[in-house]
């Protein structure tokens, strides 16, 4: 007898041990149709507001997906044909953005047209106006230059120049009657301001494992594995707290000698090694021996390696960011060597930085990390003080690394032979 009211895709399951576990599963009605959310365990033995809350999660992620598949098979509103807000609405469901864009990252674009349709402007009459309503082909370099000078030189101002430069431009070839003859994308004229960026920390290997050790030492074993996730096999935060390391991508019967992962904004699947057996002595040699031993002891709560105890993911808010943040003001209280500031983002920082350390090169990195772009791999590692003396050192001819070169080169030749 179900022991509390089930919320909807919801289902229990008693388990060896005599608890209730709860599970919610997407209909395959809608998992045919390409919902990316498929199945997720909820906890044991919760009351009924708790299983409210957690089904409720995963029921408003399902309800949002139906909603964005349904509007994108609706006809824009024909009545603002032609204007800003008409594009930008056509643009968010055509192809051209939908295959270029991902799905993580859409929300933010819609944020962002949303404030620049928003967004008011004085007109050459001297009364203001909204821009969504204005017509595409009123929209002169002049006016791009107005909008864009609202958001000024921060990182939403950025965003509004690269996202509508991008839409003017992907657009244009479909609807070319609608935009300016005499300039083809307004936006190509806009001078991007510069601005002082805040530059992300990091934390090096020793910080890390101290955090890690001192959360499993508090029984926190979900907290080390979310820091080693980050700097071991860089992930970002946000994957990490969605579920995007599953139990059942370490060690799994196919793959036994590595670990699978998924990188949720750019949708790369990663496959990191974990050990592999030595040519010469074939003597099995790990990898992530450190890593390994805080997986060892990490509980498993739910199907990803890092859920809260009930077994629900940490999800998209700062809840995983906040844990992580108080524990480690705690292992500083009690003269961890764990400094002010520590987070998931700078552990990913910190291997990203190692990557560059230990002299990868940018394609080996782009390996490890899956960044699709030189770009996007580039503004990651840190220029730290060893980065620095061992360019210096490969400068004056000091580097060991073209004698460590020569040596692989010598016993390779003299196996050959």
């Amino acid at each position: 007898m179900v022991p509390i009211t089930l919320p909807a895709y919801t289902s229990f399951k008693p388990l060896a041990n005599g608890d209730i576990g709860y599970y919610w599963t997407c209909p395959s009605l809608y998992r045919k149709a390409g919902c990316p959310y498929t199945a997720a365990p909820l906890g044991k033995n919760l009351s009924q507001q708790e299983l409210k809350d957690a089904a409720g999660v995963w029921n408003d992620r399902l309800e949002q997906w139906r909603t964005e598949k349904g509007n994108a098979r609706a006809e824009p509103d024909m009545s603002r044909y032609g204007t800003v807000e008409w594009l930008v609405e056509v643009y968010l469901k055509h192809p051209s953005f939908l295959e270029r864009v991902g799905e993580f990252s859409r929300p933010d674009y819609d944020r962002i047209f949303a404030r620049v349709c928003d967004t008011m402007i004085e007109k050459s009459d001297g009364t203001k106006a909204r821009v969504g309503v204005a017509k595409i082909a009123n929209i002169a370099v002049s006016t791009a230059e107005k909008i864009y000078a609202e958001f000024g030189a921060t990182r939403t101002g950025e965003k509004v120049l690269t996202y509508c430069k991008a839409m003017w431009a992907r657009m244009k070839p479909h609807h070319p009657q609608l935009f300016r003859s005499d300039t083809p994308n307004p936006w190509e004229g806009v001078t991007l301001k510069r601005r002082v960026k805040k530059k992300k920390g990091h934390v090096n290997r020793e910080t890390v494992y101290a955090f890690a050790n001192g959360a499993v030492e508090h029984g926190r074993g979900e907290l080390a594995a979310a820091a080693v996730l980050a700097f071991e096999w860089l992930m970002r935060p946000s994957s990490i707290g969605a579920g995007y390391a599953p139990w059942t991508g370490y060690r799994a019967s196919d793959h036994p000698d590595k670990i699978r992962l998924k990188h949720r904004k750019t949708d790369e699947l990663a496959l990191h090694p974990l050990e592999y057996a030595d040519e010469e002595t074939g003597v099995l040699v790990k990898f992530y021996d450190d890593a390994e031993k805080v997986l060892a002891k990490t509980p498993r709560y739910g199907t990803s390696i890092v859920t809260k105890k009930n077994g629900q993911l940490f999800g998209d808010g700062t809840f995983l960011a906040h844990e992580v943040r108080e524990m480690a003001d705690k292992l500083r209280e009690e003269g961890k060597p764990v400094p002010a500031g520590f987070s998931l983002d700078k552990c990913r920082h910190g291997g990203m930085t190692e990557l560059e350390e230990m002299g990868l090169t940018e394609g080996q990195g782009r390996v490890l990390s899956k960044h699709k772009t030189a770009a996007a791999y580039r503004g990651y590692a840190k220029e730290t003080e060893k980065r620095v003396l061992e360019a210096t050192k490969a400068r004056f001819g000091r580097s060991e690394q073209p004698k460590n070169m020569n040596e692989i080169k010598g016993r390779k030749i003299g196996k050959n032979a």
